[in-house]
């Protein structure tokens, strides 16, 4: 499979895009004015502490206070015995945490909707080939390393090499690396973590202490990985940045980050845009005829498969299984585009074998590990439904960028033309019986005007003017001056029925 890097530059927004085979997997963008939370390290004051949510509200110097978990609080076990760790595991966060007690914190969450950003105790300074934890004490190896022997021994190493009390987890990169590149690697990010420290005594909260790489920085460090991967920059200055930073990382990677010459732009270049128009679609179509329905909600993700026009060739059993398992590769792919985030329920169509459902979570379970975000398979549910969950860290795509209709109010629907006309009818009932008797002015939409025409009012003396400002659920209702009507107006008749 080939990997391919994009990234472009314009009016202060950076937009990367990642294609696997030509096909856009991925996209992420960083605007100068949108400053990102996650990964950024900050001086935080505690301002409410909840012991019925067990969790604090944090001042980061951000808009709105961040949210801080008790799961996400370190505390100093080195002197408890085992029975106390749980005594104190289970403690109130009174106990943790005071009002106005400042305390480092990272992003681990962006802010999104009415929530504010999600902050951790638990610092994690990622490098090229390791992460360091300064306040857990563990080893860990990337799962994709699957050799025994090479686990082994980056375990053994990363165990020797680190400070006693912190942790370091192996990444994916450091498979085969010899010893001296992760000395270095840890090496680089011991010295990043002093720097912090001091930042944080001699500072005043709230207070950024460590602002993460950017977007192009981390593409070079987390995804240059492999050799059938390539970097296209547009923009020469982050061209020149991205080489440098290449060098400093991983300087056998250099090469592969090219600087586009190209007339056209990038992006048009590979249809990147045009490919993300289908990104915010609900409906998504499989090359075979069938489909999938994408729902977002506030708890959940909701994925329906269809068969659509596939009918197949043999029987339906096989027929269903096929479309089920195209269905699987276009759910992960989608996941990753839309940076679905959370709890996402797949409904497939109903399949009668049971190892046609085992081969098809292995299916998916294929498709899903392409993914650099941390997933949960849980499988089959009782109602046959597929329930996995995928870790949120930025607002999904069709959050960061669309907004509620203004005429749905976001729920994907509006009221009939027939339904607006009878809430008028209502409205009209109750100025008819508080004395306002007319004449009345009712501007709505062509659909509701015309529906209020067929279904009569129940009034006397009332007008319909199509405003073509309005539409869905808008009407306004004033009296009438019948000696200067505005155009595309006309009376409406009284209903037999009011």
């Amino acid at each position: 499979m080939k990997k391919l890097i994009l990234a472009e530059a314009l009016c202060g927004q950076t937009r990367l895009a990642v294609l696997e085979d030509g096909l856009l997997a991925e996209i992420y963008s960083e605007s100068a004015e949108g400053e990102r939370c996650v990964g950024n390290i900050y001086a935080g004051r505690v301002e409410n502490v909840l012991p019925g949510m067990q969790a604090a509200f944090v001042n980061i110097g951000l808009e709105k206070n961040a949210y801080l978990s008790v799961a996400d609080i370190p505390v100093d076990k080195s002197d408890l015995g085992i029975d106390e760790k749980d005594v104190l595991r289970n403690a109130s966060i009174k106990t943790l945490l005071r009002p106005g007690q400042e305390i480092l914190v990272q992003g681990i969450k962006e802010p999104g909707g009415t929530k504010g950003a999600r902050i951790s105790c638990h610092i994690t300074l990622p490098g090229r080939y390791c992460v360091l934890m300064p306040t857990v004490d563990c080893v860990g190896v990337s799962r994709k390393i699957t050799q025994a022997e090479e686990r082994a021994r980056l375990h053994d190493l990363a165990d020797a090499l680190r400070p006693q009390g912190m942790g370091i987890i192996v990444r994916t990169a450091a498979e085969h690396v010899e010893e001296a590149k992760l000395r270095d690697d840890i090496a680089a990010m011991l010295r990043l973590w002093e720097t912090i420290q001091n930042r944080q005594r001699y500072g005043v909260a709230p207070a950024l202490l460590h602002r993460d790489l950017s977007l192009i920085y981390q593409a070079v460090r987390d995804m240059l990985a492999g050799e059938d991967v390539e970097m296209l920059i547009e923009n020469e200055a982050q061209y020149r940045a991205a080489r440098e930073v290449a060098s400093m990382f991983s300087p056998e990677c250099e090469s592969r980050v090219r600087f586009y010459e190209g007339n056209e732009p990038l992006f048009e270049q590979y249809g990147i845009d045009h490919q993300m128009e289908k990104a915010y679609e609900r409906r998504v179509w499989l090359k075979s005829g069938g489909y999938l329905v994408i729902d977002h909600a506030e708890a959940l993700t909701a994925i329906d498969v269809n068969t659509g026009k596939f009918v197949g060739k043999h029987s339906f059993e096989e027929t269903v299984f096929a479309i089920n398992c195209e269905a699987a590769a276009e759910i992960a792919l989608q996941l990753r585009l839309r940076d679905v985030g959370g709890i996402v329920v797949i409904d497939f169509i109903d399949m009668e074998l049971a190892e046609h459902r085992e081969e098809l979570l292995c299916c998916l379970q294929d498709a899903l590990a392409r993914d650099r975000a941390k997933i949960h398979l849980a499988g089959f549910t009782t109602l046959g439904l597929v329930e996995l969950t995928r870790k949120r860290i930025q607002q999904p795509l069709y959050l960061r960028d669309m907004q509620p209709c203004a005429a749905c109010r976001g729920a994907g629907l509006v009221l009939s033309p027939q339904a607006v006309a009878r809430k008028i009818q209502r409205d009209l009932r109750a100025r008819v019986q508080v004395g306002e008797d007319g004449p009345h002015l009712i501007d709505a939409s062509k659909e509701v005007s015309e529906a209020l025409y067929a279904m009569g009012v129940p009034a006397e003396r009332c007008y319909a003017h199509w405003d073509t400002n309005l539409s869905g659920a808008q009407y306004h209702i004033s009296p009438a001056q019948e000696s200067a009507l505005p155009p595309k107006t006309r009376p409406l008749p009284r209903s037999e029925n009011s």
